[in-house]
């Protein structure tokens, strides 16, 4: 499916007259391609995705759209790529932030973005560990920012869960904090599902998966276990979840019921 989908996709872009904005079409093509590679944990698919819409992007070069799913397409992979190719990785979270960067230009008050390139900072502590100091308050005026223009944003409220999940505990972070705010993207992102079944929609699946993450930090298993095998009905075959996340989640409560 993901390869007839490509296909269909740069196929269109090396159609497109250079003039012509992303059609419609263009762009949930490209969203669904990268919700499949997604699903697969395929890294190079995602950069292919992000690759088609650097393409589109030549011919609208401050498109907060395609700037926005070009920096998104680097979060997804990032971490990723950081496992095999740590330059590479560096090279794409400075570009993903700049992409992030170039929809704030266009759109300051674009609480996604915002929120994004809070995400994307994130990461960027792997190749600049002594960088929190300043990053982290950044990072956390921008979630508070982010939040405060779109309450009821699932994706913002995912991507601060999934920062305050790996804060300290001293200054506010941690399993029982990230669980509400992970809580409160949960009930959003299945609310927002229910309006809204575009591809551009995205989050839901990732927030049950990284409630259930949360959940298992606290060690409370049964409930991770819940939360993954949500995320996969939302989400069927998501492989990081199904090969990993699940399994260890069961493997965790079956040796608590046989002590």
């Amino acid at each position: 499916m993901l390869r007839r989908l490509a296909l269909a996709f740069f196929a269109t872009v090396a159609l497109a007259a250079p003039a012509l904005a992303v059609t419609p079409f263009e762009l949930e093509t490209g969203q669904r391609q990268l919700d499949e590679a997604v699903t697969k944990a395929d890294p190079k698919d995602m950069l292919r995705v992000r690759a088609g819409f650097a393409a589109l992007l030549a011919a609208e070069p401050d498109s907060p759209v395609l700037n926005y799913w070009i920096a998104l397409c680097g979060w997804r992979a990032l971490p990723m790529v950081t496992e095999t190719d740590k330059e590479a990785a560096k090279k794409l979270c400075k570009e993903s932030i700049a992409a992030c960067d170039r929809v704030l230009a266009a759109k300051p008050k674009h609480a996604d973005a915002i929120a994004l390139k809070a995400g994307l900072q994130a990461l960027s502590l792997a190749f600049n560990p002594a960088a929190a100091m300043s990053l982290g308050p950044e990072m956390t005026e921008s979630y508070s920012k982010a939040e405060t223009l779109e309450p009821g944003n699932a994706r913002v409220q995912l991507l601060k869960g999934i920062n305050t999940l790996h804060m300290p505990e001293f200054i506010g972070g941690g399993p029982a904090k990230a669980k509400l705010v992970f809580d409160r993207a949960i009930a959003l992102a299945d609310a927002s599902a229910a309006r809204d079944t575009s591809a551009g929609n995205w989050g839901r699946a990732d927030a049950h998966l990284w409630a259930g993450i949360c959940a298992s930090r606290a060690g409370d298993w049964k409930t991770a276990a819940a939360r993954f095998r949500e995320a996969l009905a939302i989400a069927p075959g998501h492989v990081w979840v199904s090969k990993k996340l699940l399994p260890d989640a069961e493997k965790k409560l079956a040796e608590g019921a046989a002590k």
